[in-house]
């Protein structure tokens, strides 16, 4: 018998799940119980944001940035974020930006599929859907029967998705941009139309290590409409908002997708060039900005 295999042994082989390696801890593992390519070990380390405290830039914590007087006039309505920007999730967006380990889209596109949810739920509660600065009792209020109002005729969504550009140096030095990979697949995941409005007027240096007014100045004007944009986007948009509001001037409602919210400046200024499309679609513009962490 020793010249013939255990039967025993081969049907556990064959019974025994298979185990793949883990994107994040690289150990042998059942993958995508929760969360694609991800163990659930490490699955179960996404510090989710399901309850935002600020109702305006999603920040689950105190907020002092949206207190500002000059908070008011960001040009988005508001921000979501999957999760908070502690030290995995720092760890594992750095890998995907510069660590070469682009499948890390999947998984956190479908954080942001997640987190696009909630946003729809929570705004489809709301009466008015672009009032960032509503009453917070009342919009609590309306929380406890979202799922209610999630799926009516009238409930909130996107119309279109789009992301934050990257400049063509930057573009070069990763090779891809990872706002656009998660962006494209949530769009696909929720069916929603993605198209490319921005675009990039000049490289500017990394944000991480300026001052809020620093990064202001650093990124203003860096962002314009994306140059010849198919005309048809405007006819699609201008469809969508007669269907919505015959007679009317419903706004589009754009989701701006980008990896991290810190002060909101870039989410501002992107949402300010998106603004100046309304002369061209002829229907007002409203943005809101879904972002995978918050710091």
């Amino acid at each position: 018998m020793n010249g013939f295999p255990n039967p025993s042994a081969t049907l556990r082989r064959l019974l025994s799940p298979r185990l793949d390696t883990c994107l994040a801890c690289g150990r042998p593992a059942l993958l995508g119980a929760s969360l694609p390519l991800l163990c659930r070990r490490c699955a179960a380390l996404v510090p989710w944001i399901t309850e935002p405290r600020c109702l305006v830039c999603g920040r689950a914590q105190g907020c002092p940035d949206c207190l500002r007087p000059d908070a008011a006039r960001r040009a988005f309505t508001l921000n979501r974020s999957a999760a908070l920007y502690d030290k995995t999730m720092r760890e594992w967006i750095a890998a995907y930006k510069y660590g070469g380990q682009e499948l890390f889209a999947e998984p956190f596109s479908l954080m942001l599929e997640q987190a696009y949810r909630r946003m729809r739920s929570e705004l489809s509660a709301r009466s008015e859907a672009d009032s960032a600065h509503a009453d917070r009792t009342v919009i609590e209020k309306r929380l406890l029967s979202r799922f209610r109002h999630a799926f009516r005729s009238d409930a909130w969504s996107a119309d279109c998705v789009t992301w934050v550009p990257v400049s063509a140096e930057r573009l070069e030095e990763r090779g891809f941009n990872q706002a656009e990979r998660m962006a494209r697949r949530l769009a696909k995941h929720m069916r929603l139309p993605a198209h490319e409005l921005l675009a990039r007027t000049r490289h500017t240096g990394k944000q991480s290590f300026k001052t809020r007014a620093q990064r202001l100045h650093n990124l203003n004007g860096a962002f314009c409409p994306a140059p010849n944009l198919d005309p048809r986007i405007f006819k699609e948009w201008d469809l969508i908002g007669r269907t919505k509001q015959p007679g009317g001037s419903f706004p589009i409602r754009i989701l701006l997708i980008d990896d991290i919210y810190t002060t909101g400046t870039t989410a501002a200024v992107c949402a300010s060039a998106l603004q100046r499309l309304e002369e061209r679609s002829g229907r007002p513009v409203s943005v809101y900005s879904l972002t995978l962490a918050r710091s």
